[in-house]
């Protein structure tokens, strides 16, 4: 264990009661003894210790009075199938590393830097050290290092209430509040206890689909919250009530380092299912009556009608529009798989290059082949037209998300630069995945206009690839744009809360004049945008004009 005489870590934490703290076992795992080579059975290693910090114990000199704790237990929560995917910082940090999850079959299973939870028995005030935030922050040069966890005095009655009352189930777009001290050991007295926003991005269940309550309390949740080093084991509530919603773990990223920007929290159920052995938790707790009803989502009928695209390997988003199955998606997504490019009024695919959708219903995942490509632009508007197969059992059944026209557009409250916006998409998680689509918030950065009407809309909710062909929704779930993609840096790296979409105003007459009598003549202006309109789409500026300068008189 000399690992851990150069280490010093630090986590956020859950006080359960004035004894006993919960935090993410990802703290202590480089510390870890396997006692009876078997799963939960660890203890600390020689010289390493566990300090706890309330921000009560900070007085007005900064100077900090940490309470011993000892490892009572480290248990674990259950998840769900991931392939390709890491959770956490990469293995060349010098805290917790990256988990690979080519090879796992399960979030947990053994795998502590996921759901692993750790329970903390408090030492008496006897063992309580003060120490300034110098000697603190400087601690990691000592011979027995010490993880430490930082902890917020109002941590405990988010959780005894979650003992004692009906526990709240997510939904998607529901609203939460992480807490927790990112990068907190620096100065406890200016970075414990800071809290960041988001919604439900998503909820996975280990058997893909929850049909019962009490199976979508204990779903693993993903949210949009931004996360910081330090935060993981930190409560999560939810913004409506207050009440504990989970506890914050370490963040989710792509293997090949692409961003995900998205966090994973570990549900209150779960949470209490695990530790109920060692806090005496009532059995009651997690019967399936004591779970209070799913709240339904203006967000819900949206995302129902987002579908997942794949065209050879590649995969995409797209947005049924019609109850016959139109669907709307991007351009991009079909240009390299055209056969006559040229055509792109009649475009056909290449021989041996398959078109399939997956609707996702919320009972059940359909896969439908032999989709029809009926429309792909030539043009800066980056628009295509699919339509799944009359033979589809769910053909005339499915959920879909109407275009308003441009009087109803006149009728309602204009997208504006502040307007707070969701992306919906099939973003991070391929098709082999089974996730449903994902949901990140965000407001509109900027509206562009162009010969009196929008023209592109920027967005700040995250979008990751995947996302093309996705919607932008109002928070009554209207479709207000077409997402088309995100910035990138010089390097190639995707900025994943710059993205661009296709503005309803730009496309609505031609698209609904099309649904009405299928003639595809009248996607034919998509093809022909002003010039104006392709500078815009193309980040091209205009250089301003210098009137020539009359030499100067002696």
């Amino acid at each position: 264990m000399d690992l851990i005489h150069s280490l010093n870590l630090l986590s956020s934490g859950i006080a359960l009661d004035p004894h006993l703290v919960v935090t993410s076992a990802s703290l202590l795992q480089p510390f870890l003894v396997d006692k009876l080579s078997s799963y939960g059975e660890f203890v600390l290693g020689p010289q390493a210790g566990v300090d706890v910090l309330f921000e009560k114990d900070i007085n007005d000199d900064g100077e900090e009075a940490w309470t011993s704790a000892e490892l009572v237990a480290v248990v674990e929560a259950e998840g769900q199938d991931a392939h390709v995917w890491r959770f956490g910082w990469g293995a060349g940090h010098h805290t917790q590393s990256g988990t690979d999850l080519e090879s796992a079959q399960r979030f947990s299973l053994r795998n502590m830097s996921i759901s692993g939870i750790a329970i903390l028995r408090l030492g008496s005030d006897s063992s309580s050290s003060t120490r300034t935030s110098n000697s603190s922050s400087n601690s990691s040069s000592s011979s027995s290092s010490t993880a430490t966890m930082s902890n917020g005095g109002g941590s405990g009655e988010l959780f005894s209430d979650a003992l004692s009352r009906p526990i709240s189930m997510p939904s998607i777009g529901k609203h939460l509040t992480l807490h927790g001290s990112g990068f907190g050991l620096i100065a406890p007295s200016v970075l414990m206890n800071n809290i960041s926003q988001g919604v439900v991005a998503n909820i996975v269940h280990p058997y893909r689909v929850a049909r019962r309550a009490y199976q979508n309390a204990q779903s693993l949740i993903m949210t949009d919250a931004k996360y910081l080093p330090g935060m993981e084991g930190g409560p999560v509530s939810w913004d409506e009530t207050g009440e504990l919603a989970g506890m914050s773990m370490l963040p989710i990223r792509r293997s090949d380092g692409e961003p995900a920007d998205i966090t994973l929290v570990i549900p209150v159920a779960c949470i209490i299912s695990a530790i109920a052995p060692y806090v005496g938790a009532p059995k009651e707790l997690m019967q399936p009556e004591h779970f209070t009803a799913l709240s339904t989502s203006s967000l819900m009928t949206a995302r129902e009608s987002v579908v997942m695209v794949q065209v050879g390997q590649t995969w995409a988003s797209g947005v049924v529009i019609s109850k016959d199955g139109h669907i709307l998606t991007n351009a991009h997504v079909f240009t390299s798989f055209l056969d006559n490019v040229s055509n792109r009024t009649w475009p056909t695919l290449r021989s041996g290059i398959s078109l399939r959708v997956r609707i996702d219903n919320p009972q059940q995942q359909q896969w439908v082949d032999d989709c029809e490509v009926v429309f792909v632009s030539d043009s800066c508007w980056d628009v295509a037209v699919i339509k799944i197969p009359e033979t589809c059992v769910l053909h005339g059944f499915l959920p879909y998300l109407p275009l308003r026209t441009r009087q109803e557009l006149k009728k309602s409250k204009p997208v504006v630069q502040g307007t707070p916006v969701f992306a919906i998409g099939h973003g991070i998680f391929g098709p082999s995945s089974g996730v449903l689509p994902l949901i990140t918030s965000g407001s509109c950065s900027k509206v562009v206009s162009a010969h009196g009407q929008p023209v592109m809309l920027l967005s700040s909710a995250p979008v990751h690839r995947g996302n093309s062909g996705g919607v932008l929704v109002d928070t009554l779930g209207q479709l207000v744009g077409l997402v088309t993609g995100n910035g990138k840096t010089s390097t190639g790296r995707t900025i994943t809360h710059l993205n661009f979409a296709i503005p309803l105003e730009a496309i609505t007459d031609q698209v609904n004049a099309f649904l009405v009598d299928g003639n595809v003549k009248w996607l034919d202006p998509l093809n022909s945008p002003s010039q104006r309109i392709d500078d815009i789409w193309s980040l091209r500026g205009t250089a301003p004009a210098w009137e020539p300068l009359e030499r100067a008189k002696l």
